[in-house]
């Protein structure tokens, strides 16, 4: 039993190391070939990487998607802590005093890119751009009657398969406590991430 006494006071959790944003998208052929005779191959990398990690990435393939003529589609989106690097930690505070934690429940889904493509046609790509650098992601329930540790669960996915890696990858995303999603903050802008080296994976 844990911060049993001053229930109702504020549980905080704090995930801090590097700060990673993954961005999927669904590029058909035909799409791939109009923009690059629309906006040449590097103007053209340029465009793709800014609708995967760029902001107003909605807007941005909106309009792109209209100046081709073909739509291209966001297939999956994160932004987390990178749970394999050293710089990766976990606070938790309860009432303002931090609380030592034993143990953690997790709830992990993996991400393949196989199943993302099911309906994929021949030669499509699914295109996965990503991007790092360092920050933190606060969690807040105000007035939490929090007593035990097994209430707060780490909520991560597994990213391996998608972004080619021979070794684990896994995504701390969220953190809920009984169940219930606290109010999240990010880290602020986008300053300072440094892009990672894309990966497509093409429908054979």
């Amino acid at each position: 039993m844990i911060g049993g006494r001053g229930a109702g006071r504020r549980l905080e959790v704090v995930l801090f190391g590097t700060f990673v944003s993954v961005c999927a998208l669904h590029l058909s052929r035909e799409a791939v070939k109009a923009a690059i005779k629309t906006y040449g191959s590097a103007k053209w990398n340029v465009i793709v990487r800014d609708m995967a990690l760029g902001r107003d990435a909605r807007r941005k393939m909106a309009e792109v998607a209209h100046t081709l003529g073909h739509p291209v589609r966001e297939v999956y989106r994160a932004q987390g802590v990178a749970m394999h690097d050293n710089r990766f930690g976990l606070e938790v505070f309860h009432g303002g005093e931090p609380v030592p934690l034993s143990m953690l429940a997790a709830k992990n889904r993996t991400l393949h890119p196989q199943r993302l493509m099911e309906d994929y046609k021949l030669k499509d790509m699914l295109a996965v751009f990503w991007a790092r650098r360092e920050g933190a992601m606060h969690f807040r329930w105000d007035e939490a009657d929090f007593r035990d540790q097994a209430e707060v669960a780490l909520a991560y996915d597994s990213l391996a398969p998608l972004l080619a890696r021979r070794h684990a990858f896994d995504l701390a995303l969220d953190v809920v406590w009984r169940d219930s999603r606290g109010k999240r903050r990010l880290p602020g802008g986008g300053k300072g991430a440094a892009p990672l080296e894309h990966v497509f994976h093409v429908a054979g």
